[in-house]
């Protein structure tokens, strides 16, 4: 075979080596240009999961459980509120009527309560979330805590200890701009009595 000088070296060195190489990303960038649309799209908007209220209430009152349970008969009135204001009680839609889902949490305030100094008397504050007019919200908080307060005395809270008061949408915790918001303004709040 005859030998090849420095140029035809140079030559065949390019159809061996480099050819291939710049072949294969000539290729690749076809099939990139091939698979990216013409035009960009409209970044999509992300849309939030719609708010689960039944998960809500299950994870808070699971919560307010565990912190009632934990609570010794000596604990300070600080963390006995703080308990008390855990549990969610997801009254229906316009209705004071206490869920059947509610009762095991409340039936543990109740016993938390009536074993509580006789001299603690506890406010319940109800709060609704300004679905309707403010006289009915009124209205409508306060049914919610007195139905509250009935069943505590009901499971042997002396009714001297448990005053109810509605404070219908007056003070929001959130905006009632999503569900989320409005749940969290539904809501009881327990304060100590002087």
């Amino acid at each position: 075979m005859p030998e090849l000088d420095d140029a035809d070296h140079g030559v065949m060195r390019f159809v061996t080596d480099v050819w291939p190489l710049l072949a294969l990303g000539v290729i690749g960038a076809l099939l990139v240009r091939a698979c990216t649309p013409a035009h960009p799209t409209q970044p999509v908007a992300a849309v939030a999961a719609p708010f689960d209220v039944p998960e809500a209430v299950r994870v808070g009152n699971w919560r307010a459980r565990a912190a009632l349970e934990a609570l010794t008969p000596d604990a300070d009135a600080a963390r006995v509120l703080e308990a008390l204001n855990l549990p969610v009680i997801d009254f229906a839609p316009g209705s004071a009527v206490l869920p059947e889902a509610a009762e095991p949490v409340l039936t543990r305030m109740a016993a938390l309560i009536a074993a509580r100094p006789p001299t603690e008397r506890y406010e319940i504050s109800g709060h609704t979330d300004g679905a309707a007019s403010p006289l009915a919200d009124l209205e409508l908080s306060r049914r919610r805590a007195q139905a509250v307060a009935d069943f505590l005395v009901n499971q042997g809270v002396p009714s001297e200890r448990v005053l109810a008061h509605g404070m219908g949408d007056a003070q929001p915790v959130a905006s009632d701009t999503t569900d989320e918001a409005r749940f969290r303004n539904r809501r009881l709040v327990f304060a100590l009595l002087p």
